[in-house]
């Protein structure tokens, strides 16, 4: 039987908040928040597709870092995990995979002073021009991994104009209500590629399927043999034209 690893994306691909679930629509609770609440659902098409890969391995490539994966009830991962936009990759016990920490190890001392100055600047930035914006320096496993800024679309406007201007070598993602600067070892496709070279061993030729709905999840998708976009999302918007 053939094996067949899907790598997907969770938020606005897998479930999404209350906010973005068609209303009146019926929905699953698919993760839970800091205080144990609903924070995130399926939608009657999500859970669909759920039983259809029932077969498949599941694997999240996804912008949430470790702990924020664990508070996801639906799916669950008994395999490898892709967390913070690419940054962390860990084997089915939650350990991070030794061959992707000689990748960490390697670059992110280069990256954690910027990481930190950017922290300071563009908090500094926000404040000084009265913008409504949380800034922060996720970790990951004691790594930090990216800046993450959260506001409403206006100000995030502008900060990412501003961020972009200060991130040489490094990524910005933005989403809707989320912005995100990465250093070069937070890639979903470097991550992905990674563990298709691990999985496509001699005398195996694994099915690999990508899903996601963000323009960032476009790399890794395109290293899949088939590629799923949901209806309405950032890719539809944007490239489907």
């Amino acid at each position: 039987m053939t094996e067949v690893y899907v790598f997907t994306d969770l938020d606005d691909t897998l479930l999404q908040t209350e906010a973005k679930c068609e209303p009146g629509a019926e929905r699953v609770v698919a993760a839970l928040d800091r205080s144990a609440a609903p924070l995130s659902f399926h939608d009657p098409a999500q859970v669909r597709l759920l039983d259809l890969l029932a077969g498949a391995t599941l694997v999240p490539v996804t912008g949430r870092n470790l702990a924020a994966l664990s508070r996801v009830l639906s799916p669950r991962f008994r395999s490898f995990k892709v967390t913070s936009h690419g940054a962390i990759v860990l084997d089915a016990g939650d350990r991070l995979l030794p061959s992707w920490a000689a990748v960490l190890d390697a670059e992110v001392p280069a990256w954690a002073g910027r990481l930190a100055a950017l922290f300071g600047e563009t908090s500094d930035w926000i404040a000084g021009h009265g913008l409504r914006a949380r800034v922060r320096v996720i970790e990951d496993l004691g790594r930090p991994v990216y800046l993450s800024v959260k506001g409403e679309a206006p100000d995030l406007d502008a900060v990412a104009s501003f961020v972009s201007a200060r991130w040489d070598g490094g990524a910005v993602h933005r989403n809707g209500s989320n912005l995100a600067a990465l250093p070069p070892y937070a890639r979903k496709e470097r991550a992905v590629a990674h563990l298709i070279e691990r999985l496509a061993g001699p005398g195996r030729a694994p099915l690999f399927v990508g899903m996601g709905d963000s323009l960032t999840d476009l790399p890794f998708l395109k290293l899949c043999h088939f590629a799923v976009t949901p209806r309405g999302s950032q890719i539809q918007r944007e490239t489907w034209r």
